[in-house]
């Protein structure tokens, strides 16, 4: 399983088990989580890897130049999970 920056996942546990995120930032075993909303870039949620599920899709490279170069906001994390789920695929 590939939990690189840039992937989507969904949570497996805890309170915001079934939402989905992106990871910002890899940390052995944990992983940095944002969604744009409740969890901004400027405070990311730190999830043990075993508690996400990753979602594969053919965004994830463009996102993870985007994050790597910095040119990515909240607003823009929005977007990306809200197009993910309006394809039907949550």
């Amino acid at each position: 399983m590939e939990y690189g920056t840039g992937a989507l996942c969904a949570s497996l546990a805890g309170h915001d088990k079934g939402e989905v995120f992106v990871i910002i930032e890899d940390e052995g075993e944990y992983v940095c989580l944002v969604n744009g909303a409740s969890r901004p870039l400027a405070k990311p949620k730190r999830k043990k890897k075993k508690h996400i599920q990753i979602i594969y899709d053919e965004e994830e490279r463009k996102r993870r130049d985007l994050i790597e170069r910095g040119q990515v906001r909240d607003d823009h994390i929005r977007s990306l999970i809200r197009g993910y789920k309006r394809r039907g695929q949550s």
